[in-house]
């Protein structure tokens, strides 16, 4: 009895297991629809002002887990743009532009990046087909030791999508970062960075990041590939 009494808890934390895993669901697609390319010399890019604001909600892609609420605001525009970031209350690592559009120091993955050549997150220019590549080198907070960087960033269409921030038009920029990370364990890390860009908004409506990367194992061979979260942040509110 006592063997006929464990097999059945066996199958019920079996069947319990499966019914979880049937309930992680993946994000949805963001609802899209292509837009028509604006006029000639339009949008133009609202330019950042000191306490503009962004309000977006962070989501696991996989689980569609809400990580947080991430607000960014302007706090400086000279001698850089400096986007204070805080989530939940929680202060996060600052954004810094040269100009608007290049980041000398980026905040959006495991650890924040000072790079000695700034580094677009988004193209000079709002228009399809509008391209932008650098290789440079960064540094870690406190570091010393300088890590090489491919970044390379393309307009590839207009788009119309919705989030709980309304409607927009938004340029969707692709971005393919090649890198060398600090931890040297890990090798051909690279990084897809997808985002809506909307001109009325200033900054991105929508932004998707992903990331895959080679594990070296104890024999130090080459032998595992992994990968980094998988993010989605969607604006729900702006000023």
């Amino acid at each position: 009895m006592q063997l006929a009494t464990v097999n059945r808890r066996r199958a019920m934390l079996a069947v319990l297991a499966l019914q979880s895993g049937c309930g992680v669901q993946p994000l949805s697609p963001l609802p899209i629809t292509r837009a028509s390319a604006p006029e000639p010399g339009q949008p133009l890019l609202r330019r950042p002002l000191v306490g503009q604001w962004w309000r977006y909600r962070k989501l696991n892609f996989f689980n569609s887990q809400l990580l947080g609420v991430d607000e960014e605001v302007v706090a400086s525009i000279t001698p850089s743009i400096d986007i204070q970031r805080a989530n939940g209350g929680s202060a996060l690592a600052d954004e810094r532009h040269a100009v608007w559009g290049m980041l000398i120091r980026d905040s959006a993955w495991d650890y924040p990046m000072t790079f000695e050549t700034p580094v677009p997150l988004w193209p000079a220019t709002l228009a399809v087909n509008a391209r932008a590549a650098i290789r440079t080198q960064y540094r870690m907070d406190g570091g010393s030791i300088r890590h090489w960087i491919e970044v390379s960033t393309v307009a590839t269409s207009w788009e119309r999508l919705k989030v709980a921030a309304g409607e927009f038009d938004a340029l969707r920029v692709e971005r393919l970062i090649r890198l060398e990370h600090h931890d040297h364990l890990r090798a051909w890390t690279t990084r897809r960075d997808l985002m809506w860009l909307a001109p009325e908004v200033g900054r991105w409506v929508a932004r998707e990041t992903s990331g895959q990367y080679v594990l070296r194992g104890e024999n130090r061979f080459w032998e595992s590939q992994s990968s980094e979260d998988r993010i989605r942040w969607e604006l729900t509110a702006w000023h």
